[in-house]
């Protein structure tokens, strides 16, 4: 069932994914390298098409009847998100997928230990002193691993909803 939705979907369809950075260059590979796409015949990706200088990559797009990959991420004090869009030659989203990651506070301990000997009578015995302090709270941008791009792509293909021609 799902693949009779993508093919009607997909029906000769040309999909713009640009990939002017290292995050839309590595959604852009997972979107091409799904299975999905060795079966499918009828849909072509493309990384670069002829625009003028003046014109953004989106609107390029749909000027040219092109299906549009568009990655926007956000991030503020709490959260790192991204968001994967993906439009129609007339500029309608077809399909969203969403990673989102909070950040981390890591506690680095600061305990300082001194080793040491002391004479005491005679013989020489060690010695072992601990200073400890508050711990280093670092806040970590969280990591968007490879397995949850890929998660993310498979849920924009199959998440397509059906529109009018």
């Amino acid at each position: 069932m799902i693949s009779l939705l993508l093919s009607l979907a997909f029906a000769d369809t040309t999909v713009y994914a640009p990939m002017t950075n290292r995050l839309e260059t590595t959604i852009g590979h997972y979107f091409i390298d799904k299975d999905f796409h060795s079966r499918k015949k009828d849909m072509l990706v493309v990384n670069f098409i002829d625009c003028e200088e003046e014109q953004l990559p989106r609107e390029c797009a749909m000027v040219k009847g092109y299906w549009f990959l568009d990655v926007v991420e956000f991030e503020d004090d709490e959260q790192y998100q991204i968001n994967i869009f993906l439009y129609d030659e007339n500029s309608r989203i077809v399909s969203q997928s969403i990673i989102n990651k909070r950040y981390v506070i890591e506690k680095i301990p600061q305990k300082t230990t001194i080793k040491g000997t002391k004479v005491q009578g005679g013989t020489i015995a060690p010695t072992k002193t601990e200073i400890e302090k508050p711990p280093l709270l670092v806040k970590k941008k969280p990591e968007i691993t490879a397995k949850e791009i890929e998660q993310a792509v498979i849920k924009l293909l199959i998440n397509i909803k059906e529109f009018e021609k």
